[in-house]
């Protein structure tokens, strides 16, 4: 016999609500004790890819406000990368933007994106309403799946709380 987790959406559904709470209240609990850098590498121990980032949206330059990388290596050839060569240009204040290999993804061949960056999945930072102001993204430098459906939503949702912790950020 199939348990209630099994067979009934709502429980499924409740279920993952609850799930998706519990990570933002760890994550406000990692800001709160650690800060931005305690946060990011909570979000990175959640999913496959190497780096967790925030950039922030500089003309015609992303520049990386806070980056982890989970190898502990510097990584500084990625804190500033101009928009031209950045999968983070693809993120609009409604929809993120994700690829697995950046090297064959059709869209991005057919837009002659050429990066650093193989795998990326990122949300837009930004007051409401208006336009980005930076990005809250994974990436790595090889292939990676993109991160769950539901780890898509818990990005989506700790973005806000991420974004509020930023004193100054977007101004």
């Amino acid at each position: 016999m199939l348990s209630n987790f099994e067979t009934d959406p709502s429980f499924l559904k409740l279920s993952t609500l609850s799930g998706l709470d519990h990570g933002l209240s760890v994550l406000k609990s990692k800001l709160d004790a650690g800060g931005i850098m305690d946060a990011l590498k909570y979000l990175n121990s959640r999913i496959e890819h190497r780096f967790t980032a925030i950039y922030k949206f500089q003309g015609m330059t992303q520049r990386a406000v806070f980056l982890y990388d989970r190898l502990g290596k510097s990584a500084s050839r990625l804190n500033a990368i101009a928009m031209s060569e950045s999968l983070s240009r693809f993120i609009t204040v409604n929809e993120p933007f994700g690829v697995t290999n950046s090297a064959t993804d059709p869209f991005l061949i057919e837009n002659g994106h050429r990066s650093v960056v193989t795998s990326f999945y990122g949300v837009a930072l930004s007051p409401i309403d208006t336009q980005p102001t930076g990005s809250l993204c994974h990436f790595d430098l090889k292939p990676q799946k993109l991160p769950s459906p539901m780890e898509r939503d818990f990005l989506s949702r700790a973005k806000r709380l991420l974004f509020i912790r930023l004193n100054g950020f977007g101004n």
